[in-house]
């Protein structure tokens, strides 16, 4: 799901270099955009919450522009990427997103293993459709898929963008459901829950935004904090 830092420095943006640099492909190491201990507004429950830096998709209208570089911001290791989460414990599961995790999905897929053994959930947004990820059969892709329980597959369109799910940003993206462990809306959730959007105080003054928020109350909290 978006995430958008406002705060005094850099515009308020995390900022990267811009390049098509093809980004980590290390399995022990990922590319990090952004980390959140807990959050509410990143599927069912409470979750932490991994972004990664790099997107080849370049969807138009993203949220999340400044991760689509692969541009390293601040490469961490699996382990630990493993032991922040596990200090942010009691969660219900963990959330990847992005950027586009199957550009990590090696790195994920061993993340991703070690958090299904201490018993929590994963849920994984891509930009690629379920159907594409199948097909393409790549060993990493398939590894990653295996360890997530809630697949959100599908690329954002403006044209079809949803403002009552909670789950999809727009109306072509599918949930697929791989575990049944992860309540789903429309089964042991209500169908439509609406969009909830996060505000979260770093340390540092920033703040973080994360859901589906109203481009207009983005652009609002940006100028009022001098984001631009």
């Amino acid at each position: 799901m978006p995430e958008l830092f406002f705060g005094p420095s850099r515009g308020g943006k995390i900022m990267t270099r811009g390049t098509d640099d093809p980004g980590c492909r290390q399995g022990h190491v990922v590319n990090l955009a952004g980390f959140l201990a807990r959050s509410t507004v990143n599927g069912p429950g409470t979750r932490a919450v991994i972004w990664v830096q790099g997107c080849p998709l370049r969807c138009s209208g993203c949220f999340n522009p400044e991760f689509q570089s692969f541009s390293g911001l601040d490469f961490v290791t699996v382990d630990e990427v493993f032991e922040r989460i596990l200090a942010a414990r009691p969660v219900d599961g963990v959330t990847f997103s992005g950027g586009e995790p199957f550009a990590q999905a090696a790195a994920l897929a061993a993340l991703g293993e070690r958090l299904r053994e201490t018993g929590l959930l994963i849920l994984t947004f891509t930009g690629f459709s379920y159907k594409e990820i199948l097909e393409k059969n790549r060993r990493s892709w398939q590894q990653l898929l295996a360890v997530t329980d809630l697949l959100i597959a599908g690329p954002y369109v403006p044209a079809f963008r949803c403002s009552d799910d909670s789950l999809i940003a727009s109306s072509n993206q599918t949930i697929a459901d791989l575990t049944g462990q992860i309540p789903v809306p429309g089964r042991s959730l209500p169908r439509r829950m609406g969009k909830l959007v996060e505000f979260t105080i770093r340390p540092d003054g920033r703040i973080l935004v994360s859901g589906f928020p109203d481009s207009g109350l983005v652009r609002n909290l940006a100028s009022r904090c001098g984001g631009g």
